[in-house]
């Protein structure tokens, strides 16, 4: 095992020593609330608490009585609505390194040089996966949550509209999203077991978490939903397309459904939640939309894609060992994608830098992942996971992929928040691939997360 040199973290220890001086907890939903960001989201800035998911599912209208300000506030805007809408600003800075990491076929990435590319030297990612949220109530029982981002280059845009009625105890109503990165489970999903990728409890999430690893939860999604959240019991039945952008889809017969239930019960100072999760359903697209870089190589047409994929998890929360704890388990017991015209995704030359391979990859996959973190201090929290992943798909086309992912996964990491809005986490992963001829790995991960 290699040490981890002082000197690549220095960059990150300078930023936080510049920005913790001037820093105040203020992103959005502070504002509209005139409440701490702890209310939601305890010791962590990402991880929901039974306050937080409560506040989501009520479509984010909360607002304050004590006059906090607001990007627009008003009860005549637009068409009547009475609307409270605020900015924030999520600021994030990488560094990512690898010691003999692989590639998607089994081999250290190296230039023509022999010089190793990557994560294998070391990467700074500066303010690269940030993003800019507008989010609140948009009207009485409606409220949205709006993000922009920057990717390869492109502006992102993507969010959700959640209309929501209070029952008694209980909130019903429904969601539509449309996401280039966050998978089906986008409109409602919040819990931490990362069905929904920004409630994770660790930022290297492919080699922490089953539903990540697998990209089961993760991707190109645009849909809606039905959803019932009650004291114990939260269910939810929607539909997606497996695009943000739908030209070239056909939506009449395409529309993937899915489902989901998780049922709570306190238990003394914990919180136990159990859940179960599923999808089943072809869409059909057209295989130049599914895969742009087919254009002008192959006859566009119509393939169908189908998704059948399940599992279960499990959230404690609260108190464990006398820790204030949060513990999550996820288990993927299956996720395939076939498609019924393969022969139209892909364009082999021969040569592998002008062949095109459009199957879709994680054909056939299954995981299991235990996430736990526990928080000596309310500050500080120190994480631990275990990750076992297998790959099943023939990768007919690639078959030097076959097995490559398979691999059990240990890592070690901690999350230190500062004044709420302004953490540090580092995370460091040990790699053991099954596949006999490809050696152990290591991964070092470092984020520095700003909300604003």
């Amino acid at each position: 095992m290699k040490l981890v040199r002082l000197s690549n973290l220095l960059p990150f220890f300078l930023v936080f020593v510049v920005f913790v001086e001037n820093s105040q907890a203020i992103p959005a939903f502070s504002r509209q609330t005139g409440l701490e960001c702890m209310m939601c989201h305890a010791q962590n800035q990402t991880k929901l608490n039974g306050f937080g998911r409560g506040f989501a599912r009520s479509a984010y209208t909360m607002s304050s009585q004590n006059g906090s300000q607001s990007l627009i506030v008003g009860d005549e805007i637009g068409l009547g609505m009475p609307m409270v809408l605020n900015m924030s600003l999520m600021l994030k800075a990488r560094y990512d390194k690898g010691y003999g990491d692989i590639n998607g076929k089994g081999v250290i990435p190296k230039t023509p040089n022999g010089d190793l590319i990557d994560t294998n030297r070391g990467v700074y990612e500066i303010f690269k996966t940030s993003t800019l949220n507008i989010g609140g109530k948009v009207a009485d029982n409606v409220g949205a949550l709006i993000e922009f981002r920057e990717k390869e280059g492109k502006s992102i845009l993507g969010g959700k509209v959640v209309s929501s009625f209070e029952l008694a105890k209980a909130y019903a109503g429904f969601s539509i999203f449309s996401t280039d990165t966050y998978g089906p489970f986008s409109g409602a999903e919040t819990y931490n077991t990362g069905l929904y990728k920004p409630l994770r409890q660790f930022e290297n999430h492919k080699l922490t978490n089953a539903a990540q690893a697998t990209d089961l939860a993760s991707g190109e999604a645009t849909g809606g939903q039905l959803f019932y959240s009650g004291e114990n019991l939260f269910a939810t039945l929607g539909a997606y397309v497996p695009k943000h952008n739908n030209d070239g889809i056909d939506i009449g017969g395409s529309m993937i459904p899915f489902s989901r239930i998780a049922y709570e019960q306190p238990i003394g100072d914990t919180n136990l939640i159990m859940g179960g999760y599923g999808i089943k359903g072809v869409a059909k697209m057209r295989n130049t939309t599914f895969e742009p870089k087919l254009i002008g190589y192959v006859p566009q047409a119509l393939v169908e894609v189908k998704k059948e994929a399940y599992g279960v998890d499990l959230q404690v929360e609260g108190y464990l060992f006398s820790q204030s704890s949060l513990l999550t388990a996820n288990a993927v017991l299956k996720n395939t994608t076939t498609l019924d015209k393969p022969y139209l995704m892909n364009y082999l030359t021969g040569s592998i830098l002008t062949s095109i391979f459009g199957e879709p990859e994680d054909a056939d996959m299954k995981a299991y992942s235990i996430e736990w973190e526990v928080y000596p201090i309310s500050s500080l929290g120190l994480k631990l996971s275990v990750l076992k992943l297998d790959d099943m798909g023939s990768h007919t086309y690639e078959p030097d992929k076959v097995d490559v992912k398979d691999k059990n996964t240990y890592t070690v990491g901690f999350d230190y928040s500062y004044r709420q809005n302004i953490m540090l986490s580092m995370e460091y992963s040990m790699i053991q691939p099954m596949k006999k001829d490809i050696e152990d790995y290591t991964a070092l991960l470092t984020v520095l997360t700003i909300s604003l």
